[in-house]
C-alpha cells in the first residue's frame, strides 16, 4: 500500500469504518499523504512553504499521476497551504476508491428518507487493522523504519492521531522516539508533516469556534 492508503486505515475504525479524527482533520491529513506520496516518488520538492515538481513524469499509480497532472496543470499555485486545503476536498473519496479497488475496503450505502450516505467498510478485519499496530511496535520498540514508515509515522503525528496508535503505557518513549525519527527525515517530508499540523489546528479551532 502506499503512504495514504495506510493513513486512511489507521484515521478509520477496522471494524466498521468509521473515523477516528474529526472530518477536516483527516481530509487534510490525506491531502498531505497524497503530496507525501509524491514526494517519496522524487517528483515534488517542499522548500519554505512552496512546493516545486522536480520531475514531470507520472508515477504508476494513477491517483497519485492524476494528483501530480493537477499540479502541473496550475503551475501559479505552489503554496503548500494551497495544495492541501484543494486535494482535501477530494482525499476521502479519491483514497477510498483506491482502497476498494485493492479489495481492503467495499461501499455501501444506505437511504434514510431523502439522504444517502455512503460508508467504506474493511473488507478483512486483520488486512485492515495491521498498519496501526505495525507502526505502534515499531514506535515503542525503537525500531529501525523505512523512509515510508517514518513518514507516515510524522503524519500520523501531525494529524492528531498519535494517542489512537500508541494508546497503552508507552506513549512517552513511543514520543521521543518519534522525534528522533522526524529530525532524520528528508527536508521536504519535514516540512510537509509541520504544515499538516498547522492546518489541522487551524481547522480544529475553526470548528470550535
Amino acid at each position: 500500500m502506499l503512504l495514504a492508503d495506510e493513513f486512511f486505515l489507521i484515521a478509520h475504525d477496522d471494524t466498521d469504518g468509521r473515523r477516528r479524527l474529526h472530518g477536516r482533520a483527516t481530509d487534510l491529513g490525506l491531502a498531505g499523504a497524497l503530496l507525501g506520496e509524491l514526494v517519496l516518488f522524487q517528483c515534488l520538492a517542499i522548500e519554505n512553504g512552496i512546493v516545486t515538481v522536480i520531475d514531470r513524469q507520472p508515477p504508476a499509480d494513477p491517483l497519485a499521476a492524476v494528483v501530480l497532472g493537477d499540479m502541473l496543470g496550475s503551475p501559479q499555485h505552489r503554496d503548500i497551504r494551497t495544495w492541501l486545503a484543494y486535494l482535501s476536498q477530494t482525499a476521502s473519496e479519491n483514497v477510498a476508491h483506491r482502497l476498494v479497488e485493492l479489495a481492503f475496503l467495499r461501499r455501501e450505502e444506505s437511504r434514510i428518507l431523502w439522504r444517502t450516505t455512503v460508508r467504506y467498510v474493511p473488507v478483512d478485519f486483520a488486512q485492515n487493522g495491521w498498519p496501526a499496530p505495525r507502526l505502534r511496535m515499531s514506535l515503542t520498540e525503537g525500531r529501525p523504519m523505512d523512509l515510508h514508515e517514518m513518514a507516515l509515522a510524522a503524519l500520523v503525528e501531525a494529524a492528531g492521531l498519535f494517542e489512537t496508535v500508541v494508546w497503552d503505557g508507552n506513549q512517552a518513549s513511543a514520543r521521543r522516539y518519534l522525534r528522533r525519527i522526524v529530525s532524520t527525515l528528508p527536508a521536504s517530508l519535514r516540512e510537509l508533516a509541520g504544515h499538516v499540523e498547522a492546518a489541522v489546528g487551524d481547522a480544529v479551532l475553526t470548528h470550535r469556534g
